[in-house]
This record gives structure tokens, C-alpha cells and sequence, in this order.
């Protein structure tokens, strides 16, 4: 049987400033230990950028995998942390540097230059920000991997606000499958 379950681990520090270098060697051995782990029931381990955090953004999540070197050790490229910390410039820089570590990216609507939590994670048929052209990118560069839906949050009636993100999802693949 093939699991292809992951954990989503977040690197805090109290000692280091977010997307320092500082922590990276204690990061590098509490990970590998997690890692080793995980690798023997068969799940993988990818690091999720968090703004505030030791591990903030998509880079410092890249870094610490490649210097962590294990095979069940990647990425998540999450759209609404990555608007909150870098703003959406280079976007295609951040996913190509991403890629070949990349395990799994996270997608709701948002604000292009939204800074508050409610203008960040929205429904995802909602926000200025443009999902599709995110989604055609991911696959112009070959990511196959799981898109999830990030709903931490989102005020309203969760079937709605899940029904409406549906739509869009369903809309986005159409669009997808038909370039």
C-alpha cells in the first residue's frame, strides 16, 4: 500500500529572528530527526512557511530542505503566507525555486496586495489576486503534485464559502485542461 500522507512541519524559534540563518543548524538536525522517523511509515515531511516564524518564506523552506539533503523532505509553497511576507512580486522565481523540492502548494482567494488575514484567505472564487495564472504557471513548469485549499479563518457559512470555492476549482481545471 502506497501512503501518500505528509507532515506539515512549521520551524519556530524563540532565539532567532524569522528568515535569519542563524537557527539553521539546529533546524537542519531536529528535522533530519522528524525525517528519519517519518521515512519509516512511509511519510514525508514538508516544511511550511509561516509568516513570523523561523521558516517564513518559500526560500527559507528551499534552504533548509536542501541542507536537511533527505528524499522525504520538501516544500509548500502557501499562497496566503507568501502575499503576507514578500507581496506578490516574483512569483514564478519563488515556484521554479520551489519545484524540485516542492511537495504541495495551498490556494484560496486573496487580495493581490491584501495585508490582513481576511483580505489574504478568502473563498477561492474570490480577491484580485489571479489563482488561475498561478495554477497555469505550477503546471507550465510540470508540477503534478496536490493543490489544497487554505480555509483557515474564512468568515461565513464554511459550506457556502466551500461550495463557492468548488466552482472555481472546477472552473480553474476547465480553463487548465482546455490551454
Amino acid at each position: 500500500m502506497l501512503f501518500r500522507s505528509f507532515i506539515w512541519l512549521y520551524i519556530r524559534s524563540k532565539q532567532h529572528k524569522p528568515s535569519t540563518t542563524d537557527g539553521d543548524a539546529r533546524a537542519v538536525e531536529i528535522v533530519r530527526q522528524i525525517a528519519q522517523l517519518a521515512e519509516e511509515s512511509g511519510v514525508r515531511v514538508a516544511l511550511y512557511p509561516h509568516t513570523g516564524f523561523y521558516v517564513a518564506r518559500v526560500e527559507d523552506a528551499v534552504r533548509v530542505a536542501e541542507k536537511v539533503d533527505r528524499a522525504n523532505v520538501g516544500v509548500t509553497f502557501n499562497l496566503c503566507h507568501w502575499l503576507k511576507v514578500d507581496g506578490p512580486a516574483d512569483l514564478g522565481r519563488r515556484l521554479r525555486l520551489a519545484l524540485p523540492r516542492l511537495f504541495l502548494v495551498t490556494i484560496n482567494g486573496a487580495d493581490r496586495d491584501g495585508t490582513t488575514w481576511d483580505r489574504l484567505i478568502q473563498p477561492l472564487d474570490r480577491g484580485t489576486f489571479d489563482v488561475y495564472e498561478m495554477l497555469k504557471m505550477l503546471n507550465d513548469l510540470g508540477y503534478t503534485g496536490p493543490v489544497g485549499l487554505q480555509c483557515y479563518g474564512v468568515p461565513g457559512d464554511k459550506k457556502e464559502n466551500l461550495r463557492h470555492s468548488m466552482k472555481a476549482w472546477r472552473a480553474f481545471s476547465a480553463r487548465l485542461a482546455a490551454d
